[in-house]
C-alpha cells in the first residue's frame, strides 16, 4: 500500500499544483489526490495535463483526481436553471477525458455534501435515482476511456445506498472511495460498513475521528490517523486483503459536525438505519467520553480552539508515521507463509 494525501488537507495554504507535488515529495509521500482535473488545468487543456502528469511521474508520485458531482440536483442550489441527466453527463465527459489523460484509472466522486441528504425541496432517494441516470449516460465514455467512478462514503450516502449503485453497474464503471472517518458520521459501524464495500474499493481517504455527546445527540470531529476512536488496524487490514495496491490518501480538516440523533425527524432521513448500527456508533461515543474523562483524548472544543494552520502539518506528520508503521506490519503479516 502507498501513502499519499488529499490536497484538500492543505488547501488553505494556497499552493500551486507544482508546489503541492513538491510538498508531497518533501514529506516522502507517494502521491497526491486533487479535487478534479480543473484544479490542475482550468481549461482542461491536454498540454497542461500532460505537463503535470510528466512532472508527477518524474517525482515518482501517483496522481489521483476527482470529478464534479454527478448529482443533477446539486447544481440548482447555486444556479437558477434546471439540469437534465443528459446535460450533466455531457458536461462531465471532458473531466473524465482529463482524468484519463492524467493516467488515472478511477476518479473519486461524491453524490452530495452534508446538507443534500436533508434537503426538503428534493428527496434524497430522488437524488440517488437521478445520479444513477447520469452515470448510465456516462457509461460508454467511462468504458472507452478506462476510467471508473469511485463513489465516496462522503457526508451523504450510506454504505447500503452505495452498495445498490455497485450492484447496478459493473466494476469497470463504479467502485468506491472509502473515507474511513466519515463512516460513523452516517451512523454506521465502521467495520460493518467496510465489509459491505471492501470488494469494490478503488481509492481511500484515510482519517480518524472522535465522537462526543451533545444536548442534541453527537458531534463528530476528524483526528490524525491512529489518534481517534476508529479501529484503524482492523480497517486497514481488511482493505489490504481486498486490494493491497491501494493508495491511502490522508485527508484531514478542521470543524465539528452535528449529528442530532435525539431528533426523530433527523433520524427519519435514514430509512435503512438498523438499531445495532446506531448502537455501535453510540458505543464509540461512550468510549470517547471515557477517554476524555481520563485525559487520553482531548475534547473536540479544545482541539478546535487551535487554528487549523497551526496543526495541519503536525496532524499530517503524525498520520504518515502511524500509517507507515501499520502498512509495514500488514505487509509482513500478509506475506506468503507468514503465521497468522
Amino acid at each position: 500500500m502507498r501513502i499519499g494525501f488529499d490536497a484538500y488537507t492543505i488547501e488553505h495554504r494556497r499552493l500551486s499544483v507544482e508546489a503541492t507535488l513538491e510538498f508531497a515529495n518533501d514529506h516522502r509521500l507517494d502521491g497526491v489526490q486533487f479535487l478534479d482535473p480543473s484544479v490542475i488545468a482550468p481549461d482542461l487543456s491536454h498540454e497542461r495535463l500532460e505537463e503535470v502528469r510528466l512532472l508527477a511521474c518524474q517525482k515518482g508520485l501517483t496522481l489521483e483526481v476527482g470529478l464534479p458531482s454527478p448529482n443533477p440536483y446539486r447544481r440548482p442550489r447555486t444556479e437558477a436553471r434546471p439540469l437534465t441527466a443528459q446535460d450533466l453527463a455531457g458536461e462531465l465527459i471532458p473531466h473524465v477525458t482529463a482524468a484519463a489523460q492524467l493516467g488515472c484509472h478511477h476518479a473519486r466522486v461524491y453524490i452530495g455534501d452534508r446538507h443534500d441528504r436533508f434537503r426538503t425541496d428534493v428527496r434524497w432517494s430522488d437524488q440517488l435515482e437521478a445520479t444513477q441516470s447520469v452515470v448510465k449516460r456516462l457509461e460508454p465514455a467511462l468504458r472507452e476511456l478506462g476510467v471508473a467512478l469511485a463513489i465516496e462514503t462522503h457526508a451523504d450516502a450510506t454504505s447500503t445506498e452505495i452498495r445498490r449503485f455497485l450492484d447496478v453497474f459493473e466494476p469497470e464503471i463504479i467502485g468506491v472511495t472509502l473515507d474511513t472517518g466519515n463512516l460513523p458520521m452516517r451512523l454506521e459501524d465502521p467495520l460493518g460498513a467496510l465489509e459491505i464495500l471492501a470488494d469494490r474499493v478503488l481509492a481511500v481517504h484515510v482519517k480518524d475521528a472522535v465522537l462526543a455527546f451533545t444536548p442534541r445527540g453527537l458531534c463528530w470531529q476528524a483526528r490524525p490517523v491512529g489518534s481517534g476512536i476508529l479501529p484503524m488496524p482492523d480497517l486497514l487490514s481488511l482493505l489490504h486483503r481486498s486490494n493491497p495496491s491501494l493508495m491511502l490518501s490522508i485527508e484531514l480538516h478542521p470543524r465539528t459536525y452535528d449529528l442530532p440523533i435525539f431528533d426523530k425527524e433527523w433520524l427519519a432521513f435514514f430509512p435503512d438505519l438498523h438499531p445495532e448500527s446506531l448502537a455501535a456508533v453510540v458505543r464509540l461515543a461512550a468510549k470517547c467520553e471515557r477517554r476524555f474523562a481520563e485525559g487520553s483524548l482531548v475534547r473536540p472544543e479544545l482541539v478546535e480552539s487551535i487554528p487549523w494552520a497551526d496543526r495541519d502539518l503536525d496532524w499530517l506528520a503524525s498520520s504518515v508515521g502511524y500509517l507507515r508503521a501499520l502498512v509495514a506490519m500488514l505487509g509482513r503479516f500478509e506475506e506468503p507463509g507468514s503465521k497468522r
